[in-house]
């Protein structure tokens, strides 16, 4: 009996011993213990990727927000040339990072005239109008004290009396212009110039009503236009699977499935995704939410928004801001030039609300490869034509004319000879009109497409 006793306290001291050294071994092992930050870091940058289509915050504002043209007004024969990346970048660079030493703001009931605009300048032209604070701060970084609901689409770069950069800000509807003053000097603005002249032709510069006849607000097309290639581009396609999990927070249900339209849904969003045009579409179903109207916010918020999943998986550039709707459209440019497309394969459509993206519009399709059509070289018909068919049409209304410029025709079509049918598009040259702010085709006979 005592034996027993003995041997059982002889087992409770051994247990004791054992739990006393690992307590000492999972404490030792606790302070020693060093997170796998590299895997954790693995791990993170996977989700990351999952919820991205394309290499993400690869561009930068002033790549987007950007002009369609540049046009150098002197005197009666202005040159211009198309808004490259390399174009703009050169332009901007001595107004970025500047200080506003003055602004003011003018108004005109009839055709704007700006007494103090010299005979040369640089002319900005954009395809929409957006706020002047926003194009300031969020593209330059310049410092400035304007008017927060100034909107303009046309930006004049010109010198002061002082030798110091002036900058008009033009609206759309050509009646109103800030005219602000950089603390930088002139001269950078003309070393810019001498760097531009070489690669500038000759453009037209034309009056379609009364509001565009002064040098500041003539409309301005290439003269010329000659040695135009045409393109061919083969394009890779976005998973359904990861354009769903940029937009949708949690789980997704597919609700139904017809005919290759897939409906995609959970209790926030409903996504629907046609795997024959390949076009994505997304709209947030909360009823508490509305799309917002201020370009102040939008405008930068879709930037940031499309920037980090890589939406800008082409040379998407702002094209179109809807005032009314709060959409805005974002549409895909080559070699400097717009291109358009019928089915809206090149664009990006979003809205926001105050909380978030409400709509988001997309083709599922991103530039693989893009060669020279082997076709010959195009030779347009000269703007002075163009103008002159337009303006004689009995069925066109010419002052409704508010632009006109060269582009791309996109010619979208599967591949019948790839076995896996790649789809492809041809891009030609052509002539498109903004008309009663709408863009159409010139059909080469003074009408519209």
């Amino acid at each position: 009996m005592v034996i027993g006793m003995r041997s059982k306290e002889h087992i409770k001291t051994v247990i004791l011993a054992l739990l006393v050294l690992m307590s000492l071994v999972l404490t030792y092992m606790t302070w020693k213990f060093t997170p796998d930050l590299q895997t954790v870091d693995k791990e993170a940058n996977k989700d990351h990727a999952s919820q991205s289509i394309g290499k993400t915050n690869n561009v930068d504002m002033s790549e987007v927000i950007t002009p369609y043209q540049i046009i150098y007004s002197k005197a009666d024969h202005p040159e211009g040339m198309v808004a490259s990346r390399q174009n703009v970048s050169t332009v901007l660079k001595p107004l970025k990072n500047q200080h506003v030493t003055h602004s003011d703001q003018m108004h005109s009931d009839h055709n704007l005239i700006i007494p103090d605009l010299t005979d040369e300048f640089l002319v900005l032209d954009f395809t929409y109008d957006m706020p002047l604070a926003t194009y300031l701060g969020d593209v330059l970084n310049i410092s400035a004290k304007v008017p927060s609901n100034f909107k303009f689409n046309r930006l004049l770069i010109d010198q002061s009396h002082d030798n110091k950069i002036q900058l008009y800000a033009i609206s759309k509807n050509r009646h109103d212009v800030v005219r602000m003053t950089l603390s930088s000097k002139a001269s950078s603005v003309n070393k810019t110039v001498a760097a531009l002249k070489k690669d500038m032709e000759p453009y037209s510069e034309m009056i379609t009503n009364k509001d565009t006849i002064d040098s500041a607000t003539h409309i301005f097309a290439p003269k010329s236009p000659k040695h135009l290639k045409s393109y061919r581009t083969i394009y890779n396609h976005i998973s359904v699977d990861k354009m769903n999990s940029v937009l949708f927070d949690d789980s997704v249900v597919v609700r139904s499935a017809k005919n290759g339209a897939t409906t995609y849904n959970n209790n926030t969003g409903v996504a629907n995704y046609d795997n024959k045009t390949e076009k994505y579409k997304y709209n947030n179903l909360s009823e508490d939410k509305a799309t917002s109207k201020n370009m102040h916010e939008t405008i930068p918020g879709t930037f940031d928004y499309i920037n980090e999943h890589g939406g800008f998986t082409d040379d998407f550039r702002l094209f179109h801001t809807d005032n009314k709707s709060g959409e805005l459209t974002y549409q895909m440019f080559l070699n400097g030039r717009p291109t358009f497309n019928s089915g809206d394969l090149n664009t990006v459509k979003v809205s926001r609300s105050e909380d978030g993206i409400y709509s988001y519009a997309r083709a599922l399709l991103k530039s693989n490869v893009t060669i020279d059509s082997g076709e010959k070289d195009e030779k347009l018909q000269g703007a002075e034509k163009v103008r002159s068919a337009l303006a004689n049409n009995p069925n066109i209304d010419f002052e409704k004319v508010n632009n006109i410029t060269i582009g791309y025709k996109r010619v979208d079509q599967p591949d019948k000879d790839d076995i896996e049918v790649q789809r492809n598009s041809e891009f030609k040259p052509h002539w498109y009109i903004e008309y009663d702010g709408k863009w159409y085709a010139y059909d080469n006979d003074g009408g519209l497409e």
